[in-house]
């Protein structure tokens, strides 16, 4: 700001002195021009004028020696900072930078098929069923399904998940925990550690499969093939299957699933089961479902009817009852006998009163010629029962007493056959006429 100010004096200080160098210039002529005519000379104009322009000039020397002056130590000063800035203001040591958190161990991804999806940090995606939330399956274990799809969020995913909501709802299948890693190259094995220690799974190989859909089909039945002691059940649904390596021992169930238009991948299933036919014959083809959305709630059937189902642990068996075509839970109770739905809830149905043993001399069948007429007896008096003693913890119903006898043989209308009802022994009942129909 103040060498602005000073370049302005300069200029105005400049600018004062021509004029007034030039006023005394032309003053000086006028009286030069006058002393033609004799008229008398005057030269103090011309002085004045000239001494006020020398004036202005020493003034603007004055401000231009400053400006000079500054123009020609400024590098110089600045040079001179900047060699001992260092030593001034030392430069800050360097910090080390802070590490960055590390990612959460899951997060909940979204709730699809009124199931919860969630993703580990590695990539791997776990899809849990409706019920496994609820505080009545707190104690519940599920079986575990390794699903190999083209990528863990494609529509094939998200069908497999409605599929099996779906069938688990209607009673038609179990409820599966579905496990979809990022690739089908990586290790199950580790797959199934990591899920098996965040979340309530049965570990038992009866209650492991695979399934791979699409172009993850061959990868899917390869790895069960490769690993007969990880899975009892493996599922490929639209594949392509080229030729693989026989097994040498048993292998785990195959289903080779496609609908009726896909030829060619039907070919391929049959070629492999006839590969694999000289080893066992555990390969399943179904090929005549006509709309490839509807195959994964076939799948599920299928899982339900090769894997464990769903057990309360650890008072509860793993191993579903053998023939069972849904693989239901037991849920071991105290009193009565527990029966299972395929939705993995047990209902436990009344305790029926246990039926008195007839003795070892009691007929086995009342044929006529063999039929002996008990002695009789009153009518108001109740049969006694010869049979052994019945426990006192369960009530038992007496049986109805016997019909009085009558004094004449009536013919009766052949009645519906039904169950027997418990009946006295013949040495208690009363005499009846023998009636031939």
């Amino acid at each position: 700001m103040a060498d602005a100010v000073l370049v302005l004096l300069l200029l105005a200080a400049l600018g004062a002195t021509a004029l007034l160098a030039v006023r005394a210039l032309r003053h000086w002529y006028g009286e030069r021009a006058g002393r033609v005519y004799e008229l008398p000379v005057d030269h103090r104009g011309t002085l004045l004028r000239a001494g006020a322009s020398g004036v202005a000039a020493l003034f603007a020397a004055t401000v231009a020696v400053p400006l000079v002056h500054d123009a020609a130590a400024g590098p110089v000063r600045t040079r001179a900072v900047a060699a001992r800035e260092p030593d001034v203001v030392p430069s800050p040591p360097a910090r080390t930078p802070e590490p960055a958190p590390p990612p959460p161990e899951l997060r909940v991804l979204g709730h699809p098929a009124g199931g919860t999806l969630q993703e580990l940090r590695d990539g791997t995606r776990v899809w849990l069923p409706r019920h496994y939330t609820t505080p009545s399956a707190s104690g519940v274990a599920y079986p575990v399904v390794i699903v190999h799809t083209s990528s863990a969020g494609s529509s094939a995913a998200s069908g497999l998940y409605s599929a099996f909501a779906g069938q688990a709802n209607r009673g038609r299948a179990n409820s599966f925990l579905l496990v979809a890693p990022p690739r089908c190259a990586a290790d199950s094995a580790a797959v199934l550690t990591e899920v098996a220690a965040r979340y309530r799974t049965l570990t038992a190989r009866t209650a492991h499969g695979v399934i791979g859909i699409g172009s993850q089909a061959p990868c899917a039945v390869r790895e069960a093939l490769s690993h007969p002691d990880r899975y009892a059940a493996a599922v490929g649904i639209s594949g392509d299957y080229p030729a693989m390596t026989r097994p040498t021992g048993r292998y785990p169930s195959l289903l080779l699933a496609s609908t009726t238009a896909q030829a060619g991948q039907r070919a391929s299933a049959v070629r492999l089961r006839t590969s694999l036919r000289p080893t066992g014959d555990q390969v399943r083809l179904l090929d005549g479902v006509p709309r490839a959305k509807d195959l994964p709630a076939q799948v599920a059937a299928y899982l339900t009817e090769k894997l464990d189902g769903p057990a309360r642990t650890p008072t509860a068996s793993l191993t579903p009852t053998p023939g069972s075509p849904f693989a239901p839970t037991v849920t071991a109770t105290p009193t009565g006998t527990s029966t299972a739905t395929p939705t993995g809830t047990a209902h436990t149905a009344p305790t029926k009163p246990p039926r008195a043993p007839h003795s070892a001399s009691a007929p086995t069948s009342r044929a006529p010629a063999a039929h002996t007429p008990a002695p009789a007896r009153k009518p108001a008096t109740a049969p006694v029962s010869t049979s052994a003693p019945v426990s006192t913890s369960a009530p038992v119903t007496a049986p109805r007493p016997a019909p009085a006898p009558t004094s004449a043989a009536r013919r009766t209308p052949p009645t519906p056959p039904r169950t027997p009802s418990p009946r006295a022994h013949t040495s208690t009942m009363p005499s009846h006429p023998h009636v031939t129909p």
